[in-house]
């Protein structure tokens, strides 16, 4: 008997697991093949693996002929039949089911030519589509979306993983959503990357129109405005300060992209309020990094050894790395008073993007935007 293999029909069969197929193997060998093959025009269209063993054994089969008007008929058969005799995983299910979509769709337009108009009140042709597909498969609207925007731009590895059932639809869908919206992220920061490059001064950044990913901030606190005048002889800053008003009004709310990661740094006594210039500059605390110094200096009651940066976040971008925690040791820049140890800047870095701006900054740095007077 001359019988044919066409490849698009026999993509459509979900494989078999290699336990299946050594069971099918020793069935067939020890019962012969008591199912027939199923074929159309000279052309299996169920059977597949039956005939592949069949033929390697030399066992003899049967086969039942069956009749279709062309193959988008011949497709949904063998679609529909997988259905009826597997308990396919969902994503199979509907990746099987979507194969239909442009049959399905096609035959809308068909009855819409011959003089059907769709009803206005009624779902778009689409939606009908999108409906008979998920009815065929057995899975919601919903799970039909997911599964043909991972088909559509999933990594091979997220489709493996989906095929071994070792992460779910969700969990892939998550995955792919998330790459897409870093990728936007990121297409962004490259375009800011470009105008800050471009821009010598603050108010030509102001003018590019350029936005940070990342902002550290390291600001001319007033000590006066909290009553600290005398810290055990402690001496005036040599640089000048700035009021609580004033760190409101700093033009950060333009400086920050969509996305943007902010490093405050901060004294303990001046947290309160480090909080306020937050939420006014349009940024969500996250968490407190806590800097422990090598040795304590001034204060009215406990002599401070630690500093803290508040951690805060405009937008959803996450951080690079997950292994970071909250605490870090190093000792004093090398820059004198309020100058920030070099290995803090190391670790912004690893954690957050650039385009990187610190204002009132004590040093330059390669990749870094300088803004304000130092600190």
């Amino acid at each position: 008997m001359n019988i044919t293999i066409d490849p698009e029909f026999k993509a459509l069969i979900p494989p078999l697991a290699p336990e299946e197929l050594a069971q099918l193997e020793a069935n067939i060998r020890s019962e012969g093949c008591r199912d027939p093959l199923v074929t159309w025009n000279g052309t299996i269209i169920d059977g597949h693996n039956r005939h592949e063993i069949c033929t390697k054994h030399g066992i003899g089969f049967e086969c039942i002929r069956k009749e279709f008007p062309d193959r988008s008929h011949v497709i949904e058969w063998i679609i529909r039949n997988q259905f009826g005799r597997r308990n396919l995983p969902i994503y199979e299910r509907t990746k099987l089911a979507l194969r239909l979509e442009q049959t399905i769709a096609a035959r809308a337009e068909q009855r819409m030519k011959a003089g059907k108009s769709p009803d206005p009140s009624q779902k778009s042709e689409q939606g009908k589509t999108a409906q008979e597909i998920a009815r065929i498969a057995g899975v919601s609207h919903d799970t039909v979306a997911k599964v043909k925007k991972i088909e559509a731009i999933a990594t091979p590895e997220i489709k493996e993983a989906l095929a071994k059932q070792e992460i779910s639809i969700n969990q892939a869908h998550q995955q792919i959503t998330r790459a897409e919206k870093e990728q936007k992220r990121e297409e962004r920061r490259e375009e800011n990357r470009a105008k800050v490059a471009e821009a010598a001064t603050p108010e030509d950044i102001i003018e590019a129109g350029a936005k940070f990913a990342t902002i550290m901030i390291d600001p001319p606190w007033d000590w006066g405005d909290e009553g600290d005048q005398d810290q055990l002889g402690r001496a005036r800053p040599d640089y000048a300060t700035m009021s609580k008003e004033q760190l409101l009004a700093l033009p950060l709310p333009d400086l920050s992209d969509l996305d943007c990661h902010l490093y405050l740094w901060i004294t303990n006594r001046s947290l309160p309020k480090g909080f306020e210039l937050i939420e006014r500059w349009g940024f969500r605390y996250i968490t407190m990094i806590t800097w422990a110094k090598p040795h304590f200096g001034m204060g009215n009651y406990f002599r401070g050894q630690t500093e803290q940066i508040l951690f805060a976040v405009k937008g959803s971008q996450p951080l690079k790395r997950k292994d970071v925690g909250t605490l870090f040791q190093a000792p004093r820049g090398p820059n004198g008073h309020s100058s920030k140890p070099p290995e803090f800047y190391d670790l912004v870095e690893s954690c957050s993007p650039g385009p990187y701006l610190e204002m009132f900054s004590r040093c330059d740095r390669d990749g870094w935007k300088a803004w304000g007077e130092s600190a």
